[in-house]
Order: C-alpha cells, then structure tokens, then sequence
C-alpha cells in the first residue's frame, strides 16, 4: 500500500466503495472510529502518553469498541435533563460502587469521574440509565470483552490497526495524527462532488 492512501469515492478506513453523500469520508461508524483509533494511537505514542495506565486502558478499550462493530454515539447520547436526573437520583454517588462523584474533575481522582451507564442497550429513558463513576463504568465494559480468536476477523482487524498505528509515516490520510484535522473537509468536499456528479450521469 501506497503511503498516505486514499482513493475518492471509496472508504478512507478501508476501501470499500458503500460511501453515500452523507458519509463521503467512511463506509461505517465502525470505519471512521477505527481512523479516529489510530490517529489517537499514533498521537500517544509520538508523545509518550501511550506509556500512562490511564492511555493504555482507554486505547484497549477504543480498540474493543472497533472490533466489537463501533460505539453508537448518536444513540447514546443523554439529553442535559436527563443526566441531571440520573445524577440527583443517585445522590451523586456511584450506583454500582457508592463511590462519590465527581462532575467537574476538580478533585485528581480520575475513576471518580462522573459517567452515565447504559443498563440495557441504546435506550436513553431513565429506568435503562445508572449513574455510574468512571472506573466502574471501564470495570463494566472489560467485564464484557471477549477474547480474540487467532485468524478470526476481530483478529485480523486488530493486527491491521496496530500495524497502521505503529507505521514511522501514516499508511492512509485518515491515519495522520497531525494533518487530518485539517484535510478531512477538504476530503469530505471532493468525495461529495465525486458522489455528485456519479450519481447525475
């Protein structure tokens, strides 16, 4: 593969030509959060944050997250309302732990950080959501890994990713840490033109 690669009217993450005017840059969430995975890699690592317990967690659980098909962001998303309910009705304790909350990182305690967990799935009505601190919130996730099984997709999925964060120069654009910030409109606006004029010939 070439260095820095990508090819307009297909996914920047991978490839695939399923690219539509809304998403012109990526084929999935799956897609763009494992970009966003590797450039959060590669950022650590050129400054040495990847050496930190705290880094090391969060890219193990960013890379979970990927193999397991991505996060559901939008779906997750708790209105202002209904975290503040979430947290008054906990007393601004952790649900699962009793630990108490912290809701503006003022007290150096980071597994103290306030968080909301999903009980059940994506639905954010208040019966399906807990507040929990941070360190049980991670506690939850990991408790739900599952292993990766040698030659499975996960696996060679995972194996890619780290080959890509570990390249001395970005393998795609979407793999430069430092440069995809500012290129990613740029993409956007050429991938949807290209997606434009394919689509009225």
């Amino acid at each position: 593969m070439e260095a820095r690669h990508y090819r307009i009217g297909t996914c920047a993450n991978c490839d695939s030509p399923e690219i539509t005017l809304q998403t012109p840059l990526f084929c999935s969430q799956q897609c763009r959060q494992a970009a966003e995975l590797v450039r959060y890699v590669r950022g650590c690592r050129r400054d040495g944050r990847d050496q930190l317990t705290d880094v090391q967690e969060a890219m193990r659980m960013r890379l979970a997250m990927v193999l397991g098909g991505g996060y559901p962001e939008r779906e997750r998303v708790v209105g202002a309302g209904t975290r503040a309910e979430v947290f008054r009705r906990a007393g601004g304790r952790c649900e699962q732990c009793g630990r108490v909350l912290d809701f503006d990182q003022s007290r150096g305690d980071p597994d103290a950080i306030a968080t909301i967990q999903h009980v059940h799935g994506d639905a954010n009505e208040l019966d399906n959501l807990k507040a929990f601190c941070r360190r049980c919130n991670i506690d939850d996730a990991q408790s739900r890994f599952v292993p990766l099984q040698r030659g499975s997709a996960a696996a060679k999925m995972a194996a890619e990713l780290e080959r890509r964060w570990s390249a001395a120069e970005p393998l795609r654009l979407c793999d430069d840490e430092l440069e995809w910030k500012t290129n990613w409109q740029r993409l956007t606006k050429a991938a949807r033109g290209w997606l434009q004029t394919k689509a009225d010939a």
